[in-house]
């Protein structure tokens, strides 16, 4: 099994990162942090200036290897299955392919509009197989960036992404509820940058993969579970925490 040098975007020291170290030690060979909360001294000062993008382009900067690399948020400890995905993950890194792919978590959505590609990859972790892919996969979020810095954007997908952080359905939607505009706008900004980063991904001629192409029934579950908890979590319940 290679191992992974792999980096981390967290706001403060998240409670269980004890544990995962214990978890994933013998899975990866170098480990980075970039923490966006101001004035904490764990790990590496992000400058939070594009949220856990910026955090991304912050921590590539750090990686020392050629590769394969892991880079994730700390929404792992969230609004996602941390057991599932450890033995999801720690699967897949024994059995990593050697193709020039990006995997991560796949979202196949319908989508009528340009600015959001489908399928693509979720924006809180993500596998880059060697350094010269790393080098691409970071021209393309630059990218993103600047496009959604401008925002240039179609009044449908513009009104789509209102109602998704405002959705008056409350199965649908941003599992946050704010009336905090400056919450809302980072919020907007985010999904700007993801799906915008998945197009520059395509548009460069990547495969974007599922970490469960070969573990369908495995990913099916945590894929379920991962709604329901983000779902609860939604409604201010943390079930799995």
């Amino acid at each position: 099994m290679e191992k992974v040098e792999w980096a981390w975007v967290v706001m403060g020291k998240p409670e269980q990162m004890s544990q995962w170290r214990s978890h994933w030690k013998a899975f990866y060979s170098k480990l980075h942090i970039i923490n966006n909360q101001p004035g904490d001294t764990y790990g590496q000062a992000g400058s939070n200036r594009y949220f856990e993008f910026s955090g991304y382009l912050e921590a590539i900067d750090l990686f020392q290897t050629e590769g394969p690399f892991i880079l994730c948020n700390d929404t792992w400890f969230k609004t996602h299955n941390m057991s599932l995905w450890t033995l999801l993950l720690q699967r897949f890194l024994r059995n990593s392919p050697k193709a020039d792919d990006i995997f991560g978590d796949l979202r196949t959505e319908l989508s009528n509009f340009i600015e959001k590609p489908s399928p693509y990859l979720s924006s809180w972790i993500f596998f880059i197989p060697n350094r010269e892919i790393l080098e691409q996969f970071r021209n393309c979020l630059q990218n993103a960036i600047r496009e959604a810095v401008v925002a240039d954007f179609s009044k449908e997908y513009l009104d789509y992404v209102e109602d998704w952080i405002r959705p008056k359905n409350p199965f649908y939607g941003w599992h946050i509820q704010s009336n905090q505009i400056e919450s809302i706008e980072r919020k907007r900004r985010c999904i700007y940058i993801e799906h915008r980063w998945n197009a520059w991904l395509l548009k460069e001629g990547f495969e974007l993969c599922s970490f469960g192409s070969t573990q369908k029934y495995l990913y099916g579950l945590v894929r379920i579970i991962d709604r329901l908890q983000t779902r609860l979590f939604a409604w201010g319940l943390h079930p799995f925490a």
